[in-house]
């Protein structure tokens, strides 16, 4: 059986100070760049395992990164998980991932879980239940660094990584005023979530600026499943005053629409105008292609992951009001003429 090597093994072979070895393992802002790299380099290429809970332990776990998001299926954060993955690694720090399953007790848990065991720094997009921020500034009281993203606390003095969400809304509804559609619905989420709270006050905005009225434009769930979709698009379609045109703020949403759509036989677009915010894997087969609004995933990791670092490295204890804004791009398909 192969011997696994120890981190007295690893500065014996590179010639440093075994507590070197460690604090280069963990992060430590003492230790040089150039030292780190030869040690994490050394490590990765003779499978060194760093044992966590000893780690953990001893004090702070330098290189452990909590990232907390609401749902991993959903295709922006399981995108988001992806790049932070890839992005930390290459940085010599393990990221954890905590699913909250949109519930709010379920975060408060989970920031407990992570002080108790004092991870370097925390990346969080909050659940949809979560009206309260009280728990956020127990990371404070500890010293653990906190970055939001996407969907943030408001009153959480802390750095935030935003998209353009009313900005890009209000393009979109702008679009489909312009190509001729004027009952246009709004499929979204609670108004707690500045996502959703934002991107309701860009399509709101394009309609007063064309002084358009549509008595079923907003419909808010809080659930974005495909089923949910098919159910709310049967409804909505079956009313006296259906829609010519729907903007969708989940692509799961949207597949639900489409699939009641053609049950119905319904032309997109001659019928029906359909704009979604996030792009469809199974786009190359849906026919006519969707017109989507295009989420920068990888540019949000990067953003907030060095933001996140940087607090890291400067062992910055200081709340920080950073705020950064990220462009979401429309991808023009045939779904809305």
């Amino acid at each position: 059986m192969k011997k696994r090597i120890t981190i007295k093994d690893i500065a014996k072979e590179l010639n440093v100070h075994h507590s070197t070895v460690s604090r280069a393992l963990r992060n430590d802002p003492r230790v040089t760049q150039k030292t780190r790299e030869m040690v994490l380099a050394y490590a990765r290429e003779h499978e060194f395992q760093i044992n966590m809970n000893a780690v953990m332990l001893r004090g702070k776990a330098n290189n452990a990164i909590a990232l907390i998001v609401p749902n991993i299926n959903h295709n922006f954060f399981s995108d988001i998980i992806s790049q932070l993955t890839n992005l930390a690694y290459k940085k010599g720090y393990v990221i954890s991932v905590f699913q909250t399953n949109e519930k709010y007790q379920q975060e408060k848990e989970i920031i407990n879980t992570i002080v108790q065991h004092n991870f370097a720094g925390v990346i969080v997009s909050i659940a949809k239940d979560t009206v309260k921020s009280d728990h956020f500034s127990v990371l404070r009281k500890f010293g653990i660094p906190l970055v939001f993203f996407d969907r943030v606390c408001e009153d959480i003095i802390a750095p935030k990584v935003r998209v353009n969400n009313f900005e890009i809304t209000q393009q979109s509804t702008e679009c489909l005023l312009e190509r001729g559609f004027k009952r246009i619905a709004h499929f979204t989420g609670t108004q707690d979530i500045n996502v959703f709270r934002d991107r309701d006050r860009g399509y709101r905005a394009a309609l007063d600026k064309y002084n358009m009225e549509y008595r079923n434009s907003q419909i808010i769930t809080d659930d974005f499943s495909m089923d949910l979709g098919k159910d709310i698009f049967t409804k909505l379609w079956d009313s006296p005053d259906r829609p010519d045109a729907i903007i969708s703020s989940s692509v799961h949403l949207t597949l639900g629409i489409l699939l009641q759509a053609k049950a119905y036989g319904i032309d997109i677009p001659k019928d029906l105008g359909i704009i979604s915010f996030g792009t469809l894997l199974s786009s190359i087969i849906i026919q006519p292609s969707i017109t989507s609004i295009e989420q920068p995933e990888n540019e949000i990791a990067e953003i907030a992951f060095e933001l996140l670092e940087n607090m890291i490295i400067r062992d910055n204890q200081e709340d920080e009001l950073i705020e950064r804004e990220v462009k979401a791009k429309m991808l023009n398909g045939d779904s809305a003429r």
